[in-house]
């Protein structure tokens, strides 16, 4: 039996890591998602937008091809979040990667999962359609947000300038990330996220609920899932 380590009664979406692999609740809503959306796990090949963490370590165990990637690494760091990988039994080149700008080929992927990422990147309605488009059709883009459950319409919050200066509305909102500390926040997403998804060439798209005690998810997590 597996032990969760943290406070069943707290805040636990970043919580209450499994005492094996590492990954917390929300992530294992997350893989839950997945595994339920993917016909054949054993063969599906599949985009995770993150390649230094104990999540990728620990979803290359669940699919038959797991490729990764991290955004903006200066050589140093590249450097020494490889040498992170190689400790951690990771044994795979570290990839640069931009979801914007994906080097797949279309329709090559059964499925794209991603992290908190999408409220990051500046022209996010970019890389929803970089998704729809080397995912095949059929096959699925799991992910997270920060995802503001009361609100209909989704909100920019920042804009990154011409001379690549970041402009908010309002007080500056920074959030914390294992790979290169506090990343600044661009948008606010409510239920207009479903729309905007349909809109880059999504058939479906949904907000699950999840709950699974059986699976360390004592508390309703929103994991969206996008079919192609």
């Amino acid at each position: 039996m597996t032990d969760f380590l943290g406070d069943p009664n707290g805040e636990i979406r970043e919580r209450l890591h499994c005492g094996v692999c590492g990954a917390n609740t929300r992530q294992r809503a997350v893989v839950q998602v997945l595994l339920e959306a993917l016909s054949d796990a054993g063969t599906a090949r599949v985009y995770a937008t993150e390649q230094v963490s104990f999540f990728y370590r620990m979803l290359r165990t669940h699919v038959g091809k797991l490729y990764g990637g991290e955004y903006g690494l200066h050589p140093r760091r590249r450097l020494r979040l490889q040498l992170w990988m190689w400790r951690n039994r990771i044994l795979e080149r570290l990839v640069p990667r931009d979801l914007t700008a994906l080097d797949f080929v279309d329709g090559s992927l059964d499925a794209v999962v991603s992290l908190d990422v999408l409220e990051h990147i500046p022209a996010y309605e970019d890389a929803l359609r970089e998704v729809a488009r080397v995912v095949r059709p059929g096959g699925v883009f799991v992910f997270t947000v920060p995802f503001y459950e009361d609100t209909a319409g989704s909100r920019r919050i920042a804009w990154l300038r011409e001379d690549g200066r970041i402009e908010f509305d309002g007080e500056p909102e920074y959030h914390g990330d294992p790979v290169s500390g506090g990343v600044p926040c661009f948008h606010h997403f409510g239920w207009e996220l479903l729309v905007t998804l349909r809109e880059a060439g999504f058939a479906d798209a949904q907000a699950l609920r999840v709950h699974s005690v059986e699976a360390g998810v004592p508390q309703g997590q929103w994991v969206f899932r996008a079919r192609r």
